[in-house]
């Protein structure tokens, strides 16, 4: 004989019924989820996942033992005493189950999400490196620096030959440091301050003392810390590149050392018209630290002064 008497076809009813409990169960892990991703940072992931399973199971102990008189109708057409513990332990049971369910269903979910956003993120920083790549090459042999360099020297030796003789001094310098290993996507601190200087002295051949650029950087940080290649005589070029150099309102670049990071910084005269500008050499480094380092390029701008910090690599780095 059946047990179902409240209506001809009562499983359906209970079907029902244990669906809206799944789906409520459902909805609040979501809704706890949510609340602790707006209230723990990111960098809590333990203490996160304990006060998630924590709420989902303390919520589910409650929802069921409070319906299950509920199911108990539904099942039997009849309220029973609730003081029997054989009853709160099937609801203990049924929610400690359903709630479980509940969690790898959206573990599950959460894993494959995080699988899709890392295997995006790892396919963004490839095409970045190509892109970095492909912009060092072309930085290497840059079509207008070496128009401009070439035009410099052919007046300097018109006007004047000691000048121009050190200006090629210094080209040829650059333009080997250039060739230099050219896959390479790190170099060593002092190459690359000997590659700043040659390109210091070049410009300051060009623009005499509406130029001061300073490098201070301790010789044990030189000997053993690394930075992307061209990084920071690209932060000096975008300087000269970005602000206007006259004798009556000198531009003047100071890199210097400060808490393992390396500073390039200037004072903001911006230029009204720029030429060739791209926008992307800021944005270029920055995706180069993306898959070198977890460390940031710090961008700091007010009125009257911009400065980039960047943090010295470690020699693991260079390696791979």
């Amino acid at each position: 004989m059946s047990v179902f008497k409240l209506s001809p076809n009562p499983p359906l009813v209970y079907s029902a019924f244990v669906g809206i409990r799944i789906f409520i169960q459902g909805i609040a892990n979501v809704f706890i989820l949510i609340a602790l991703e707006n209230r723990i940072s990111k960098e809590q992931v333990m203490r996160k996942r304990i006060m998630r399973y924590i709420g989902g199971y303390l919520f589910a102990i409650i929802f069921f033992v409070s319906t299950f008189p509920i199911e108990d109708y539904l099942t039997h057409n009849n309220w029973h005493e609730w003081r029997h513990l054989s009853s709160i332990a099937s609801a203990l049971l049924q929610g400690a189950i359903n709630n479980s369910l509940v969690i790898f269903t959206q573990n599950l979910v959460m894993l494959r999400q995080e699988k899709a956003n890392t295997d995006l993120e790892n396919s963004r920083l490839k095409a970045a490196n190509l892109e970095s790549v492909n912009l060092l090459l072309k930085q290497q042999i840059h079509p207008h620096f070496l128009f401009n360099a070439l035009s410099m020297l052919k007046s300097l030796y018109k006007s004047d030959l000691r000048a121009g003789e050190a200006y090629l001094t210094h080209l040829v310098n650059f333009l080997r440091a250039s060739l230099a290993e050219p896959q390479s996507r790190v170099s060593r601190l002092s190459d690359e301050i000997k590659l700043c200087r040659d390109y210091v002295e070049m410009q300051k051949i060009r623009f005499e003392d509406a130029l001061i650029c300073t490098i201070n950087i301790p010789d044990s940080i030189l000997s053993h810390g690394f930075v992307p290649s061209f990084s920071i005589q690209s932060l000096i070029e975008n300087a000269i590149k970005h602000n206007e150099v006259t004798e009556s309102s000198p531009l003047m670049i100071k890199v210097y050392y400060r808490n393992k990071r390396i500073i390039t910084e200037n004072n903001l005269q911006v230029r009204k018209y720029i030429e060739g500008r791209s926008g992307k050499g800021l944005i270029n480094l920055v995706e180069r630290y993306k898959i070198l380092s977890v460390d940031e390029v710090i961008i700091n701008e007010c009125p009257k002064m911009f400065s980039v910090s960047i943090k010295v690599l470690s020699d693991e780095i260079s390696d791979h």
